[in-house]
Formats: structure tokens, C-alpha cells, sequence
């Protein structure tokens, strides 16, 4: 079972991480300005995700389960394997490793369907 919802919502916050960073480090080419920009970005999502998971609780990541036994470490596993792969190959690759972060968080979320909580019980 695909859940679109959440795929999507997990797929967005990570893409804005990676268009903050990818645009940091266009910007300015020094490291330092671009994980400043990078660490405010994640300080803002995660901000921003906590409110609303609060007024949506189906969107919460504890009260997801998996469709797919055990995908998360197979995919994580298999997006390892290509990081590795291209990361011996070209040496400076932050934003090829965000996006493998991406890929790896993204894609599981799809395959998850919502179980509903102890309070979301009337």
C-alpha cells in the first residue's frame, strides 16, 4: 500500500533541506556560511514539522508502520551501496550525499500506512 500523503510530506521537507543547501552553496562558496544556512533550514523544518504534526497526528513518524517489511534497511542498504560507489569516484559530493540522505528517507515513506495512536481513540 502506497500512502501518498506522507511520502510526500516526508519528500518535501527534505527536498527544502537540500534546495537550502544546494542554493547556500551557490551563493557563497564558503563551507562554513553554506552548514550555517543548512543547520538554520533544519532548525526551521524541524520547527515547522512539530507544529503540524501537533494538529495532525497521521503524519506523526511514531504512529506510522511499515507496508513493506523490512524496505527501510534494504533501500538504505542499496543507497549506501551507490553513495559509496559514486563518492570514490568524485571526492566532493555534499550535495550528492544530501541527496542520498533524501532518497533514503523519502522513498520508505511512501510504504508506510497510519495506526492510529492510544489518545486517537474515542
Amino acid at each position: 500500500m502506497i500512502d501518498w500523503k506522507y511520502g510526500t510530506y516526508a519528500t518535501i521537507w527534505w527536498i527544502i533541506l537540500l534546495a537550502t543547501y544546494s542554493t547556500a552553496k551557490e551563493v557563497t562558496n564558503n563551507f562554513g556560511r553554506s552548514f550555517l544556512t543548512l543547520c538554520l533550514a533544519i532548525i526551521i523544518v524541524i520547527i515547522g514539522s512539530y507544529f503540524y504534526e501537533h494538529t495532525h497526528p497521521q503524519f506523526q513518524e511514531k504512529n506510522r508502520t511499515s507496508t513493506v517489511n523490512h524496505l527501510r534497511a534494504i533501500w538504505v542498504l542499496f543507497i549506501l551501496v551507490v553513495y559509496l560507489a559514486v563518492a570514490l569516484q568524485v571526492p566532493h559530493s555534499d550535495i550528492f550525499f544530501l541527496t542520498c540522505m533524501t532518497l533514503a528517507q523519502s522513498v520508505p515513506a511512501f510504504f508506510t500506512k497510519y495506526a492510529k495512536s492510544k489518545s486517537d481513540k474515542n
